[in-house]
């Protein structure tokens, strides 16, 4: 996989129209009720393991349409929304006028690339990893260790490998009709990674439970890992 296939497959992905809910451009869910069964799913575990307060600031990077930013608004000081998908990006600046929020900052730009030493308090960080190589895996790693105040909070939402190792997935998928670039690592090499750049696992775990009809795949599962900047 390359990055340039990496940020075609999303442009194309940010221009669909026909899904049943804006947040099946990200999560790929086609069929309307397991859809909002996902959703109404994820939602409830992410306000019940990811307490924020109102004095945080949160950066979420790679924040896609902006989903997320836009539940965490209400409840904070502010957020910082990294998207570098123009589309996404525009589309997130559209709904945070539109709901009367005036505390969220849209940045066009590579997850990558964000860096704020010690800005923020708390750092969302969803389905993103999966898109990035080796190189900006490590280079988003270092700059959200940059970026987080010590003893801040990282909340990861990640598809992972529930397989011995990493794998690839790059093909044509006839259920997105396009070209598909994916690199799902393992729980074991996130946290790892991000064991070596300072950051303290408080805890991780599915999703969903085996057997539920929210996986989508046998070799992958939805997992969160919440860790502290130590």
């Amino acid at each position: 996989m390359t990055r340039e296939e990496i940020k075609t497959f999303w442009l194309e992905r940010a221009k669909v129209k026909d899904v049943p809910r804006s947040e099946s451009l990200v999560n790929f869910l086609s069929d309307a009720q397991i859809a909002d069964l996902y959703i109404k799913t994820e939602i409830a575990l992410i306000e019940d393991k990811f307490k924020l307060k109102s004095n945080d600031v949160v950066a979420d990077i790679g924040a896609g349409n902006g989903r997320f930013s836009l539940l965490f608004a209400p409840k904070v000081k502010k957020v910082i929304a990294v998207e570098f998908i123009s589309d996404f990006a525009a589309s997130i600046e559209q709904q945070a006028k539109k709901m009367q929020f005036e505390n969220i900052e849209v940045l066009n730009m590579p997850a990558e690339e964000f860096c704020r030493e010690n800005y923020a308090s708390v750092v969302f960080v969803s389905g993103l990893l999966n898109n990035l190589d080796s190189e900006q895996y490590h280079r988003t790693l270092e700059n959200i260790q940059k970026t987080l105040q010590h003893g801040g909070v990282l909340f990861l939402r990640e598809t992972i490998s529930v397989l011995d190792d990493e794998f690839i997935v790059d093909k044509f998928s006839e259920e997105l009709g396009t070209h598909y670039c994916s690199k799902y690592r393992t729980s074991r090499q996130h946290i790892e990674a991000f064991t070596e750049y300072g950051f303290k696992l408080v805890e991780y775990s599915p999703f969903f439970e085996d057997g539920s009809i929210l996986n989508k795949r046998l070799e992958t599962r939805l997992y969160y890992f919440i860790f502290l900047k130590s």
